[in-house]
């Protein structure tokens, strides 16, 4: 997470200062990230000089009720989801003048909004694992219940385990229930009206659109069929110069085809995104594994390993998965 924005340090409450301490243990370093609802600075804990960062409010977002229900929502929902794929919140608390904070892992890289700003579509196989790494963090917040409702890349880090290799994790889990806020796209691709939407409008499925507390878990799968389209053509497979010619395509008319801007990829993979964008939620993926699953074939070897961990959490969790990926070892 180092998303410096100039004027950042001004948005920061005016009580919480770089090298001050927090909570007896963690010392402030600098802002790394600005919103419209909080600021995120790198701290160091003190005993452990391990970097962590910590996510405030702003003054004004205390004064919604909701802003700060939502704040809590994601520190809980994050705290129970123990998968490697998911942004660790790590402790809460509050300063003295009762905005409240969460401290999370610290993490190093890029959310994938700016991966294709600098890279634009990517390499199939690539795209297709960086989903289904998120589709581990996913499921295993459908087993607990827990709708994430604002899967889109920036909400996607990228990070780099200890060996080099990729690892996608999974952040703001806010609006599992109830949102107030939309973060606007990359440079150049925002929407003139989409701030008030609860749910960022490009990857959200019809459903929510027209009522917010009408979602499952195939809302979520709708989102990561929106996500893959985009990472492979660097473009939404919905879109629209204002909200509401957006909302009448999402709720009516048909997502641009992937083979017509990515020319190289497999039938069978538009067939997988197109299954994903169905109206109707019977006619998409019942749960994540099966999306898993008939992904696979169009990543990396590595990611049968994913698709049977999904499996596994899914089958777990006493629902029935009917499409299975090939085994992730040949004896198995």
């Amino acid at each position: 997470m180092s998303m410096n924005s100039p004027g950042s340090e001004d948005l920061l409450h005016a009580s919480v200062r770089p090298g001050d301490v927090l909570a007896g243990k963690y010392s402030v370093d600098r802002v790394i990230g600005s919103g419209g609802m909080g600021v995120v600075v790198v701290a160091v804990h003190v005993d452990l000089y391990e970097r962590v960062a910590l996510k405030f409010l702003l003054p004004e977002a205390m004064q919604s009720q909701e802003v700060v229900a939502r704040f809590a929502r994601e520190a809980r929902a994050a705290f129970k989801l123990k998968s490697e794929h998911v942004a660790r919140v790590i402790d809460v608390g509050s300063l003295e003048s009762g905005v409240p904070f969460m401290v999370m892992e610290f993490l190093e890289g890029s959310d994938l909004d700016g991966v294709m700003e600098s890279r634009g579509a990517l390499p199939i196989p690539e795209a297709v694992e960086y989903i289904l790494q998120a589709c581990e963090a996913v499921a295993e917040a459908h087993t607990l219940g827990i709708i994430h409702r604002d899967l889109k890349p920036a909400n996607l880090f990228l990070t780099r385990r200890r060996d080099g290799s990729p690892c996608i994790k999974v952040l703001d889990f806010g609006l599992s229930k109830v949102g107030v806020n939309v973060e606007p796209r990359r440079k150049g691709a925002s929407m003139t009206g989409t701030r008030q939407m609860l749910g960022s409008p490009l990857y959200m499925p019809p459903e929510q659109m027209l009522a917010s507390r009408d979602v499952d878990v195939r809302s979520d799968i709708w989102s990561l069929g929106a996500i893959l389209f985009e990472l492979l053509t660097n473009s939404p497979p919905f879109v629209g110069d204002n909200l509401p010619e957006l909302q009448g395509r999402v709720l009516s008319g048909t997502p641009q085809k992937l083979r017509a801007l990515r020319p190289d990829a497999p039938a069978g993979l538009e067939a997988v995104i197109e299954k994903c964008l169905q109206k109707e939620r019977a006619n998409r993926y019942a749960n994540v594994a099966e999306l898993a699953a008939a992904l696979v074939p169009y990543g990396p070897m590595r990611c049968r390993v994913s698709a049977a961990r999904i499996a596994k959490m899914i089958e777990a969790s006493g629902q029935v998965v009917s499409m299975r990926a090939p085994p992730a070892f040949p004896d198995e």
